[in-house]
């Protein structure tokens, strides 16, 4: 219903905005107002981590690359808005690059032993539209369905 959405499917459906800080990078979500701590300050992910619904992660750059590494990912979240699931063994690394100033080129590279024979990677050019405010997208007990959502 309207549990968090959860990392990554709340890429699926949600504008996201970096913003750079002293020891970390923070990705903003429009849906839901939650946010990610990416750790810039050069500490690693930690071994057992308490579950989150948006992980554990820690980021560098290489060259041109900004490289998310995470973990720790409650079991209860999707990887995707059609159920797709995930183990508590689930890692992802994140790749950012800006291809030209209205590219950036993002890609995902999912990991779970558990649940996936083999890893698997999506690379997508998003289109930026800099300048633009994140929006409210919150999910409310009463309005859990389509109908409700467009208004018939």
């Amino acid at each position: 219903l309207c549990d968090p959405s959860g990392y990554p499917r709340t890429t699926d459906y949600s504008n996201y905005k970096f913003v750079k800080l002293a020891d970390e990078v923070a990705e903003f979500f429009e849906r839901d107002r939650v946010w990610r701590d990416l750790w810039t300050d050069g500490r690693k992910l930690p071994a057992n981590p308490k579950p989150r619904w948006y992980g554990y992660s820690v980021a560098r750059w290489e060259g041109d690359t900004f490289i998310v590494e995470s973990n720790g990912f409650d079991e209860r979240t999707w990887i995707d808005p059609y159920g797709s699931i995930h183990s508590d063994q689930m890692r992802i690394e994140e790749r950012y690059r800006r291809v030209d100033h209205d590219t950036l080129e993002a890609s995902m590279t999912l990991t779970d032993p558990k649940a996936y024979t083999h890893p698997f990677t999506v690379t997508l050019n998003e289109y930026l539209e800099l300048g633009t405010e994140l929006m409210d997208f919150v999910c409310l007990e009463n309005n859990t369905d389509a109908p409700h959502v467009i208004g018939k």
